[in-house]
């Protein structure tokens, strides 16, 4: 058995050890190799990417699951692009799935949205993840392969969460009524594990916690926990850059209820909270 993990960065740190075991996994990078410490108790190859196009006919077409984390470069999926009419139809491939953005649903006025919800995406980074998913759901119709789609939020772990930003800017910006979805890495990659053991080709799942949030009550909690005083900035603060104010061009809740009926995965960091605290006290120990 053998996994390709295009796009090996933070998440990638989380699926791996969770499904790698027993099997050969490729991860690819785009322009450094990062070596991480489990690579040494799993059967990990790390190449750069144009090395693996190299060499694409024997790895990809003889390789059993493929995760494509890669984001959309000028609105075009590199890998899709790669693949077309060079994927053979009779490949070995198993398990296919490719790691979205909940940007694709765009404004929705803070009401919720499942995967229904007609996508309306108004960002750049919205818009050209609406168009990677479509072409990657392509792969199902033109080459049979099992297709996947995961839309992840506002993704946090270790090492890469609200503890570490107001460390560093002792601010956040308080807006009403307005909310952000997020997931822990170790959700996501029990959710990934949870498709490749039941696939179920053609599907679309959200992958959130349980409670979307207004952003600066997720700081004051970690603030307080922190024991860090925190200042409330309005939106239009000179020091505010224009990719947060782009973040905040889009309000919504993302519901997880279809994930949980079709695959029965259940956040673990069922909320903030939960998250923030095992942060902290992992980071103590």
């Amino acid at each position: 058995m053998r996994v390709i993990f295009f796009g090996s960065g933070y998440c990638s740190n989380f699926i791996i050890p969770l499904i790698g075991n027993n099997l050969e996994v490729i991860c690819t990078h785009k322009d450094k190799i990062k070596i991480q410490d489990y690579d040494k108790n799993l059967q990990i190859k790390r190449m750069l990417l144009d090395e693996f196009f190299d060499n694409f006919h024997k790895l990809f077409n003889t390789s059993n699951i493929i995760i494509n984390s890669i984001p959309p470069v000028n609105e075009k999926d590199i890998l899709v692009e790669k693949l077309r009419g060079i994927i053979s139809k009779q490949n070995s491939i198993k398990w296919y799935g490719y790691l979205s953005s909940t940007s694709v649903y765009g404004d929705q006025g803070g009401k919720w949205v499942t995967e229904e919800t007609t996508p309306k995406p108004r960002t750049k980074r919205g818009i050209a993840r609406l168009k990677a998913e479509k072409r990657n759901m392509s792969l199902l119709k033109e080459y049979n392969l099992p297709v996947h789609i995961f839309r992840l939020p506002g993704i946090y772990g270790p090492g890469r969460s609200i503890c570490e930003k107001i460390k560093t800017n002792q601010f956040v910006i308080k807006k009403e009524d307005h909310y952000f979805s997020r997931i822990h890495a170790y959700d996501i990659a029990h959710a990934i594990q949870a498709s490749i053991n039941n696939p179920t080709p053609g599907e679309i799942f959200n992958v959130t916690d349980d409670l979307p949030e207004r952003n600066d009550l997720v700081a004051d909690y970690a603030a307080k926990l922190m024991r860090i005083n925190l200042e409330k900035i309005d939106i239009s603060d000179k020091r505010v850059s224009e990719k947060v104010l782009d973040f905040y061009k889009e309000n919504k809740k993302v519901s997880n209820k279809k994930i949980k009926k079709i695959l029965f995965w259940s956040p673990q960091f069922k909320n903030y909270k939960i998250g923030i605290r095992e942060i902290l006290r992992q980071s103590n120990d």
